[in-house]
C-alpha cells in the first residue's frame, strides 16, 4: 500500500487515540490531521477529519525502530526540499502534483 499526501494537504495537528478492544488489550495511536474542508465536518463529537492514524507497536523495539523512521522523516522536513536531490532530476517542483495539463 502506497498513501499519498501532497504538501497542501499537510497541518500541524497531532492527536492521540486509544482504543480498548473486546479481548481488554488497549491499543494506541497517533493522529496526523490533514487539511480538509470544513464543509465535511460536523459537531465535534462527529469529528470526521482526513487523517493518517499510525497504531503504535506493542514492544518497545518496534517503537523504537519507527520513532527512529519519524526522526528521518523529520529531519527531511527540516532540511528542505534541496536536500532530497529534485534540482537535477529535470522536475521543477516537488511540491505540486503534476496534471494532465502539465504532462501535454
Amino acid at each position: 500500500m502506497r498513501v499519498n499526501v501532497y504538501s497542501q494537504e499537510l497541518t500541524p495537528e497531532v492527536q492521540v487515540d486509544a482504543k480498548r478492544s473486546n479481548t481488554g488489550r488497549v491499543y494506541r495511536a497517533v493522529r496526523l490531521i490533514l487539511h480538509s474542508s470544513p464543509m465535511l465536518h460536523h459537531p465535534p463529537e462527529d469529528d470526521d477529519r482526513s487523517a493518517i492514524t499510525f497504531w503504535l507497536p506493542s514492544s518497545k523495539h518496534r517503537c523504537d525502530e519507527m520513532a527512529e523512521a519519524f526522526e528521518e522523516i523529520a529531519r527531511r522536513f527540516r532540511e528542505g526540499p534541496a536536500t532530497l536531490g529534485w534540482e537535477d532530476s529535470g522536475h521543477d517542483s516537488v511540491d505540486e502534483p503534476e496534471t494532465e495539463k502539465d504532462s501535454e
